[in-house]
């Protein structure tokens, strides 16, 4: 189908660009690193009031760095379409006959699997410093696809936001106002019993919380089937509002 050939294109264009900008290819892939071993040696000894934590406040941390690492790739999405309506690129392309969606397919597609190697760089360097993966392989594979999911409904939040604002300096100020709170008011980065009731309140609310808790299940055991389905409900109506905000945004862009 000429869809999929159009998005597999676009894909690797994507990629393409941002392996030919090695600077932010390296800042992309090494960022989990680095922030997995900042906060865990800033807070290691959160581990002693977490007796109860499999693991300690490593194994706490790993899913929440991987969450928190496709947190700010997520506007990459929306950079990139500012770009591309800037220069010209896109209207270029709109007169050829490439499929309309897959314009938008291979964006999204580009950040799945600059997150998905970002998630996978963060467990491997987790398993090397002594965290064990209670899920195993398969638990791998269900975190990986997991935070893919998560990076399509939130790069269609910005895409969205990219196209409306046509400013990528007017992108990067919301992606910084949106980001920070919903990482750090959340159960990704910090036991929920460690907040004040106010941020345990906004902490049962944030979809960063849902998919933090699915995550850290599959790494320290535990997981249940209903946290699994409330996690992916959730993602999937951001998911399909984000998708809804996108396509209205792209038609008025190509009209």
């Amino acid at each position: 189908m000429a869809i999929l050939y159009d998005t597999q294109s676009l894909l690797l264009r994507g990629l393409t660009k941002l392996v030919r900008n090695p600077t932010l290819l390296v800042t992309y892939l090494v960022e989990p690193l680095v922030f997995l071993l900042l906060f865990s040696q800033l807070f290691q000894k959160l581990s002693l009031f977490m007796p109860s934590e499999p693991g300690g406040y490593l194994a706490y941390l790993t899913p929440g760095i991987v969450m928190f690492s496709a947190l700010i790739t997520s506007p990459l999405s929306g950079v990139s379409i500012v770009n591309d309506l800037n220069s010209g690129f896109l209207t270029k392309m709109l007169l050829t006959q490439v499929s309309r969606s897959a314009i938008l397919l291979g964006r999204l597609l580009t950040d799945m699997t600059v997150v998905t190697a970002q998630a996978l760089i963060a467990i491997v360097a987790a398993i090397a410093m002594g965290v064990t993966i209670a899920a195993g392989l398969p638990g791998i594979v269900l975190m990986l696809l997991t935070v893919a999911f998560f990076e399509l409904a939130f790069s269609g939040i910005f895409l969205a936001l990219g196209m409306a604002t046509r400013k990528t300096e007017t992108l990067n100020a919301l992606a910084g106002f949106l980001y920070l709170p919903l990482i750090f008011l959340s159960s990704a980065m910090f036991p929920t019993s460690f907040f004040p009731d106010w941020v345990q309140t906004i902490s049962n609310y944030n979809p960063m919380s849902y998919v933090s808790d699915v995550m850290r299940h599959l790494v320290t055991g535990g997981l249940s089937l209903s946290t699994l389905l409330d996690a992916y409900a959730l993602i999937g109506i951001i998911a399909l509002a984000t998708f809804v905000a996108t396509l209205f945004q792209f038609r008025r862009v190509i009209a």
